[in-house]
């Protein structure tokens, strides 16, 4: 009886408990390497219920639009912007809080067609920013960083709208 690859098996626990689902060239290549490996990328992956997501500009541009055409305090967007990248759920495919209204922009990623935002798992900090691996979207396998400081702002409209800046570093390489 074959023994089963303890590496595969958190892929398949991760997407079960959080939705994470890791792509398979990623998935394959990080079962071979020891259980006791310190690669980065290895232990994001071995801990991946730390992710954060990254909104696209297309998709703040959207959410803005549609903050225009409903008559919604600039601050609560503001608001509901800056804490849905620590509130998405993955497994229910929306934004959850207790003690924040999500639902309008639960709405607007309904209505959005394309990549809203891109998921990164967390590999590692910096003094000063941090570096996350892509596990979705056309960036999918992506090592992507950002600034503590790094925020995207973007006018519509006359209305000033600031969101987390990431920038795509390289795609991961497999030898």
């Amino acid at each position: 009886m074959k023994k089963k690859n303890s590496f595969i098996e958190h892929c398949s626990t991760i997407q079960s408990k959080y939705g994470i689902i890791i792509p398979e060239n990623i998935r394959n290549y990080f079962a071979t390497f020891p259980e006791q490996s310190e690669n980065f990328y290895y232990q994001a992956l071995k801990n991946a219920d730390d992710y954060k997501i990254f909104y696209t500009k297309e998709f703040v541009e959207f959410v803005v639009t549609k903050y225009m055409d409903a008559d919604t305090n600039f601050e609560f967007l503001q608001n509901i912007l800056d804490e849905g990248n620590y509130e998405y759920s993955l497994l229910e495919k929306k934004f959850i809080s207790e003690s924040i209204d999500f639902s309008f922009l639960n709405e607007c990623l309904q209505k959005f067609k394309t990549t809203a935002f891109y998921i990164g798992v967390y590999t590692f900090e910096t003094c000063g920013g941090e570096e996350f691996l892509i596990i979705n979207g056309d960036k999918k396998g992506y090592i992507a960083g950002r600034s503590h400081y790094g925020f995207e702002k973007n006018e519509i409209n006359n209305l000033m709208i600031k969101y987390q800046k990431i920038d795509f570093i390289k795609k991961l390489q497999f030898k």
